[in-house]
């Protein structure tokens, strides 16, 4: 019996560690209620494509979740750009998304935008050590407090 178990756990184990369920959030301001997070799920072991989800909040006011291309297993990194406050647009190799936290919406481009980039880089999507995160821009970051004068 013990080993019957044994072989069950271990089959078990095998099976769930190609599957993949990871989650990252670029928080708006700072703001856990005002954020663009991508989902990445692959709920079959090494088989089928890996999902991929925009989930778009601005709370009270709205919070959708829209599936978008899958870039298979290996993800290709994501660059958000600010265009403009509340309005995103996202890259990933050759596609293109446009994000808009006003009313929480995603729509693919058909054709990439007339401007590259579109606007601010505000960081990127992607995988590090098997997790995924996102990478906030140099140039987004908060800037560090200057060093105060000594007392006299």
């Amino acid at each position: 019996m013990k080993s019957l178990m044994f072989w069950g756990v271990l089959a078990a184990s095998l099976v769930l560690t190609g599957c993949e369920n990871n989650a990252a959030s670029y928080e708006i301001d700072n703001d856990k209620n005002h954020a663009i997070s991508l989902l990445r799920e692959q709920n079959i072991a090494w088989f089928g494509d890996v999902q991929q989800r925009f989930v778009v909040s601005r709370f009270p006011v709205c919070q959708r979740r829209f599936t978008v291309d899958s870039s298979g297993p290996k993800m290709k990194r994501i660059e958000l750009y600010e265009v403009q406050p509340r309005l995103y647009a996202a890259q990933q190799g050759d596609t293109w998304y446009v994000l808009t936290t006003e009313d929480c919406r995603v729509q693919k481009f058909d054709q990439p935008p007339p401007v590259i980039p579109p606007g601010r880089l505000v960081g990127t999507f992607l995988r590090k050590d098997g997790q995924l995160m996102f990478k906030p821009a140099a140039d987004s970051a908060p800037a560090a407090a200057a060093p105060s004068a000594p007392a006299n």
